[in-house]
């Protein structure tokens, strides 16, 4: 049986995107001054080779050999996602982003907790094939929040991409 991919990569994309948020959080500057347009801008453009080689390790989990590994690199994704989701919130971004700064903070968090829900559920399964399966099936909140984050900061100006 071949597993469809892309709806357990949109979740591993999410994770990659919190780690570029992330790292746009600790590049430098003063954390009490806003970020101008360029510097957010510029930031995010940097981060973005980043988040490429997150999601790339992240989505390791889709050749993962026992469920074990899953479930090790969903709490590694999770405790990221709070991590992530924490610097994101503590970023000053320019005034125009600050909402989906927010979204984004919160898609990180709510990423994070389905993450940790889903964990003991994984538990159960004796196949990698299942619990993907079973991942696949999860549509996460989280998820939908960072596509409207990102979506937003696009038309913005401030990320690239489709």
């Amino acid at each position: 049986m071949v597993l469809e991919a892309m709806p357990l990569r949109s979740l591993f994309a999410g994770v990659a995107l919190v780690f570029t948020c992330a790292l746009l959080a600790g590049c430098g500057g003063s954390s009490s001054s806003r970020l101008s347009a360029s510097e957010y801008r510029a930031r995010l453009a940097t981060l973005g080779k980043e988040a490429d080689k997150v999601q790339r390790d992240v989505e390791k989990a889709l050749t993962a050999k026992s469920v074990s590994e899953i479930e090790a690199r969903l709490k590694a994704s999770a405790t990221a996602d709070d991590r992530l989701g924490d610097e994101v919130s503590a970023l000053k971004p320019p005034k125009d982003a600050e909402a989906a700064n927010a979204e984004l903070a919160r898609g990180e968090h709510d990423t994070a907790a389905a993450a940790r829900a889903a964990l003991p559920k994984l538990e159960k399964f004796t196949s990698v094939q299942a619990a993907l399966s079973f991942l696949n099936s999860i549509n996460p909140r989280g998820g939908r929040e960072l596509d409207h984050a990102l979506t937003q900061l696009r038309k913005l100006g401030y990320a690239k991409g489709s």
